[in-house]
């Protein structure tokens, strides 16, 4: 027998196992043994408060919009109820992350809900130690045609930093139309945000509250034991984000996290169904989720001592690899020499030159979001400081490019830095892992940057807008971002605090995307001189924690033969392909010789499902193959259909972003990958097909 064959025979072998104890278990009988998930977790605050939702005034998945189209038009009352935040929650859930235009999928590949997947029962709570440090928000929903008889749970750990129902709108949609629990959590980020001189945060239900005396907050700096008078009295109107600023590095637990939502809902079905026994053996249970999210549940499954999680599917999962890992990179035979580099190192490099890169020959025709002068003072600025070679412009912004591709980016990945330096993405990613991997205090503004309150003309130190304030825990993201009531800013720019956006750097005298806050945050990154500055005694400092906090996230690889899949897009400009699941595959296959992890790679997809209609080629929406992914791992765990082999997946770019997209797009995930499309991974290496 082939070792492909006998993988596959061991595969169906396992899956039909699993089958047996689902259906031999399920439901439970009073003759089963009690259970630990019977009693309430010892991790939560109090009982799980629920509420039931009837499908058509109110929606797990609608709202109280009614439906979905509703949903996507529907506007935030001057003074919400906590029903309204959670429908614009879910709102944001679909339109921050998916192409919600017809022509774009939504409605046909996804964005579709049976009536019965909408009806159902949710309960909330909080997890935490008891210091009130934590406060991750947990949230499980049980549609009305969950199957006692045939019980599983989908954990959909948030994305990004995102609040709870980060991931309803996309995986949650599929576990709760296949009937599934669905297990949320925030991991410990969510949209916590202090608004220091009024004293306000959120609470977990997403009311503004005052942020001291209550348990329920989602954030509040002081609980730290920070002094913030004199900061305030320095910085007024600032803002402390829980990610950034609530000195946990919450990403070393968000397999933890992820974990204790299983148990939860284990809990909460014993509970919503009395005299029935749910466990482990007899709930199937699939971990997914996307970006941050998809590294959560990878992370569960490395952590997943007790056997929890059944099967796990990732997209674009955000990974750090382990430090000379030795792992080989290679696309059609030519190794990627940077490969595997964490997170806060290869979004550092990008801080510094994605900007300069979009004024390339190859880009500026198409670039449409970054300020074009400033770009150009970006490039001018590190060409002084001997970061670029070149004299002119389009020497300077080629040679910038070149640099982002030999660091690891694709070059299918090219046209999207436009719209990632523009739309602050990779600044606003830099500036939160800076603080979060440093377990810094918001008064220690690294490198210079602040969050704050902006009016209408930019000008900083202000209140945080009200309305945009009151909207933050259901539209935010966990980040500062322009537009919102949390805008980052560059204290010492030149002049006084600006909007980074608009900043000046003193070593320019320009306006340069505040390169001066980018070349320190590098100096973080690296420890070593950026330009013509070595890092001081402060950052060397500072380096060392990051560097500790980064060692405290690193993955291992060994998902203890569970059935895995990762679907990332090639084109993905966030989280690089070379960096993250390309070497996992590797990574894995080295400490595990009989691996039950696959990876389909996706051309002309990207991160952000959400801005394709705006980049000038209409990429494919990975989403779709997420969701492929997820039905390829049931078939697996449900009657033992093998995975399909690693393999890349042609899908083609549509012509525009009102052409309708088709099956010609999305080409399947093929049971058998023909010979040019299939992805090579041996122990420490993997070769992937142009």
């Amino acid at each position: 027998m082939s070792t492909q064959k006998r993988r596959h025979s061991q595969a169906a072998a396992a899956a039909a196992s699993l089958c047996t104890l689902l259906l031999a278990g399920c439901g439970g009988s009073n003759d089963s043994p009690a259970t630990p998930y019977k009693l309430r977790p010892s991790f939560l605050l109090a009982d799980p408060q629920r509420v039931d939702y009837d499908g058509t005034s109110q929606g797990l998945l609608t709202g109280t919009a009614g439906s979905l189209n509703a949903l996507l038009s529907f506007k935030l009352p001057p003074q919400p109820t906590v029903a309204e935040l959670r429908t614009l929650a879910i709102q944001t859930s679909y339109t921050g992350l998916l192409d919600v235009s017809a022509a774009g999928g939504f409605g046909s590949y996804y964005g579709k809900i049976l009536p019965a997947a909408n009806k159902g029962s949710e309960y909330t709570a909080l997890a935490d130690d008891g210091s009130g440090l934590r406060n991750v928000t947990m949230v499980v929903s049980i549609p009305s045609h969950f199957d006692s008889a045939r019980p599983c749970i989908v954990a959909v750990p948030s994305s990004g930093s995102r609040p709870v129902y980060g991931e309803l709108g996309t995986i949650g949609e599929w576990a709760l139309n296949k009937g599934c629990a669905v297990a949320m959590n925030d991991k410990g980020g969510g949209m916590g945000a202090h608004d220091l001189d009024r004293d306000q945060s959120f609470a977990s239900s997403g009311q503004i509250v005052s942020a001291g005396g209550r348990k329920d907050i989602s954030f509040n700096a002081n609980l730290l034991g920070d002094d913030l008078a004199s900061f305030r009295a320095r910085h007024p109107n600032r803002i402390a984000l829980k990610h950034a600023h609530g000195k946990q590095n919450p990403e070393k637990d968000w397999g933890r996290y992820t974990l204790q939502s299983i148990e939860l809902a284990l809990h909460v079905l014993n509970k919503h169904f009395p005299g029935q026994d749910f466990s482990p053996v007899n709930t199937r249970v699939i971990a997914s989720s996307i970006s941050n999210g998809g590294a959560a549940a990878l992370r569960a499954a490395e952590q997943d001592s007790n056997g929890l999680i059944h099967g796990v599917v990732a997209s674009e999962p955000q990974l750090n690899l382990p430090e000379n890992a030795g792992l080989s990179v290679r696309r059609a035979g030519v190794l990627v020499p940077q490969a595997g580099k964490p997170l806060y190192d290869y979004t550092t490099m990008a801080a510094l030159y994605q900007a300069c890169a979009t004024q390339s020959a190859d880009l500026v025709s198409s670039s449409a979001f970054v300020i074009a002068p400033y770009a150009a003072n970006r490039c001018a600025a590190l060409a002084a400081q001997g970061l670029l070679s070149g004299s002119s412009l389009a020497e300077q912004s080629a040679d910038a490019l070149a640099r982002l591709r030999a660091y690891g980016w694709e070059a299918d990945s090219d046209l999207l830095h436009d719209s990632h330096a523009g739309f602050e993405f990779t600044e606003l990613v830099a500036h939160t892992y800076a603080n979060a991997y440093a377990r810094a205090s918001v008064t220690e503004s690294l490198c210079g940057y602040s969050v704050a309150g902006i009016d209408a003309s930019y000008r900083v130190g202000v209140a945080p807008d009200a309305t945009a304030f009151r909207a933050g825990w259901a539209s935010g993201g966990g980040l500062a971002f322009l537009g919102g009531a949390y805008n980052l800013v560059a204290d010492t720019a030149v002049g006084g605090p600006a909007l980074y956006l608009l900043a000046s750097s003193s070593s320019s005298g320009q306006p340069d995307f505040f390169l001066d806050g980018a070349t320190c945050l590098r100096r973080l990154a690296t420890g070593a001189a950026v330009g013509q500055r070595a890092p001081s005694a402060a950052e060397q400092a500072l380096a060392a924690r990051i560097k500790a906090g980064i060692a405290e996230v690193r993955v291992n690889g060994n998902l203890r033969g569970k059935p895995a899949v990762i679907v990332h897009g090639r084109a993905d400009t966030l989280i690089p392909v070379n960096h993250t699941s390309r070497p996992y595959l590797a990574l894995n296959r080295k400490v595990e010789a009989s691996s039950a992890l696959r990876y389909y790679e996706v051309v002309d997809a990207n991160h952000f499902d959400a801005l394709v209609g705006f980049y000038p080629r209409t990429l494919v929406p990975l989403h779709v193959y997420t969701l492929r992914a997820l039905d390829l791992m049931w078939a697996h765990l449900d009657k033992g259909q093998a995975l399909p082999e690693s393999q890349l997946v042609r899908a083609k770019a549509r012509t525009s972003a009102t052409t309708p997209l088709t099956d010609a797009n999305l080409p399947a995930i093929a049971t058998t990958p023909a010979a040019d499309a299939m992805i090579k991974v041996t122990a420490g290496a993997i070769d992937v097909p142009n």
